[in-house]
């Protein structure tokens, strides 16, 4: 099935739950762009939950804590550790993240200060697969909680690793092992992000 909204809005990010393949996390993005303008947010943005492999969507709202009014993009995560938990960067009004306890049904925010910015651009967090309290947050820095994302600290500033971070993984068995992806090309920590080296073999321009 198809979980259309209107012409205007697409699926910025789509998870889908660790012990339940059946269960996925929609986030729905209405955007408008021209040449010479861009729109992010309206009335086709939203967080939409399926049960049953995307056969039905039930949206989530102000009634279940998500900001009142229009949203813009929302980047999704979903803990390994404790499916319970997920996490929703939500570009609204006020910028916020927001954290389930609940599988999704419910939402609070947790923090509208330092977590990144453009979020039309990037709206992208990653969860510790051994501890749902570690985030890392991509922007034009990485920036990693510790705390379920109540506060941050940069981990990648512009000094270190070519900025604008797009893409990132935390291996499943190692969470110390980690690479992010950017602008430049691609750098690899194994110590959680204390230290990087960035790969110099990759044919980039």
């Amino acid at each position: 099935s198809i979980l259309f909204i209107n012409d205007t809005a697409g699926c910025a990010d789509l998870i889908i739950d660790p012990e339940n393949p059946n269960k996925l996390y929609a986030a729905m993005w209405h955007h408008y762009r021209k040449p010479w303008f861009f729109t992010s947010g309206g009335e086709g943005s939203g967080l939409y939950v399926t049960h049953d492999g995307g056969d039905s969507w039930v949206e989530r709202t102000s009634e279940n804590g998500l900001p009142e009014g229009h949203l813009g993009r929302i980047g999704l995560a979903v803990s390994a550790a404790n499916p319970q938990v997920v996490y929703a960067l939500v570009e609204a009004k006020t910028n916020g993240l927001y954290k389930s306890t609940d599988g999704g049904f419910n939402f609070s925010l947790v923090s509208t200060k330092n977590i990144g910015n453009r979020p039309f651009y990037y709206a992208d967090i990653y969860i510790d697969p051994t501890n749902e309290n570690r985030l890392y947050n991509l922007y034009s820095l990485v920036s990693k909680s510790e705390d379920g994302g109540k506060s941050f600290d940069v981990i990648l500033p512009y000094n270190s690793i070519h900025p604008d971070h797009h893409a990132f993984y935390i291996h499943p068995d190692n969470p110390s092992f980690l690479i992010d992806g950017n602008d430049g090309g691609m750098a690899i920590s194994r110590d959680r992000g204390e230290t990087w080296e960035f790969i110099e073999t990759l044919p980039l321009a």
